[in-house]
């Protein structure tokens, strides 16, 4: 079975593109499992799945909790041997579930992360693989104003702009919108560090998967579109959230960190 987790708080807009694109085309044979962690929202995201999507499973928190904490909840309550993270603003193509299940189906019993490629709204090619960041290129992706365009040759580097996007490869780690990986590789690393409470949870995740020597892949096979928020890219509380859970990895990795 696979189980689909996703964490949402007042993401309504996003939910029904969401929903209707994975339970529009569910390849027959394909055992599948959607939770919703709802972190107190205040619009109607709850009342609009209910009534539009009732096999979904819904989890309503009391009080909001951080990405990681929401996310190994939504996993505790799901029953399938194959995980995939996905934030509610992707958008499913067509034959990626059916891809998702052939995955899992032929690397049995292999332990990995799998990202898949991400495409913008507008078809084009996301960055969502990055190198691990190092306290130079941080200050280089900052000093760029966080912009993937930026052709700064520290930037390219960080962002794998080089690597062959219909290919797969080894990757240092993927953005949380989307990583799918084996129910027992999520129990193995004890799901995500709940001591963050927004950004960096994804990178923390596949550092200590590749220090258990566990690979992150790359994998264009599976395809999905996603609407990337940027809620960090400009000054806000997100921001303050984004340099505290960044001083937090640092402390936890050390500055120079890489994989094994």
């Amino acid at each position: 079975m696979i189980s689909l987790i996703t964490v949402g708080m007042n993401h309504r807009r996003y939910i029904g593109n969401l929903y209707d694109s994975l339970f529009s085309e569910i390849p027959i044979g394909t055992e599948l499992e959607a939770i919703y962690v709802d972190n107190c929202s205040t619009d109607d995201s709850v009342s609009f799945i209910r009534e539009h999507y009732p096999q979904v499973k819904i989890i309503q928190n009391s009080q909001p909790l951080g990405f990681g904490a929401n996310n190994n909840k939504g996993v505790k309550n799901s029953k399938g041997d194959c995980i995939g993270i996905i934030n509610p603003d992707i958008v499913f193509t067509k034959g990626s579930l059916g891809q998702i299940r052939d995955m899992f189906e032929s690397h049995n019993n292999c332990k990995y992360i799998v990202a898949p490629r991400l495409l913008n709204p507008d078809k084009t090619l996301q960055y969502s693989v990055r190198r691990f960041a190092t306290l130079k290129m941080m200050l280089h992706r900052w000093k760029a104003g966080i912009d993937d365009n930026s052709e700064d040759s520290s930037i390219r580097d960080y962002l794998y702009k080089d690597l062959d996007p219909t290919k797969t490869h080894e990757v240092d780690w993927a953005m949380g919108a989307a990583l799918f990986m084996p129910r027992d590789v999520y129990i193995q690393l004890r799901g995500f560090d709940q001591r963050y409470f927004l950004y960096m949870e994804d990178e923390d995740l596949c550092l200590r998967a590749w220090k258990q020597e566990i690979p992150v892949l790359f994998y264009p096979q599976i395809e999905l579109i996603h609407n990337h928020l940027r809620g960090s890219s400009h000054l806000s509380i997100n921001t303050w959230w984004h340099l505290k859970s960044l001083a937090l990895f640092y402390w936890i990795h050390g500055i120079n960190v890489k994989r094994k």
